[in-house]
């Protein structure tokens, strides 16, 4: 079965079509700083406890959610540069939705 990218609503799979494409798969930081800014970057909430969602040992998160500065090519492959925090995303915040409007009519 092929990782799935972690952030939310994103529909990347690591599959060899998408990796002839282009797209690579990072998996969390081991690091425990870095780490937790990547978990807050993320912003995803566990649905049943309504808390922060903490990564399991298989989590990813695909380049589409990183710009292309942060990346280097060592031996041949794309990577991202050391410290980097996944910034490129396309949820919107509760407050940003539209459903929380009251319709005029």
């Amino acid at each position: 079965m092929p990782k799935a990218c972690s952030a939310i609503n994103c529909p990347n799979r690591d599959t060899r079509e998408n990796r002839a494409k282009g797209l690579s798969f990072h998996s969390f930081p081991k690091a425990h700083e870095l780490r937790k800014k990547w978990i807050l970057a993320v912003n995803r909430i566990e649905p049943s406890s309504r808390k922060l969602w903490i990564p399991g040992s298989g989590a990813c998160l695909c380049s589409e959610h990183f710009s292309q500065e942060e990346f280097e090519i060592y031996g041949g492959q794309k990577r991202l540069k050391a410290g980097v925090i996944p910034s490129v995303f396309s949820f919107k915040v509760s407050w940003q939705r539209e459903e929380n409007y009251p319709k005029r009519g």
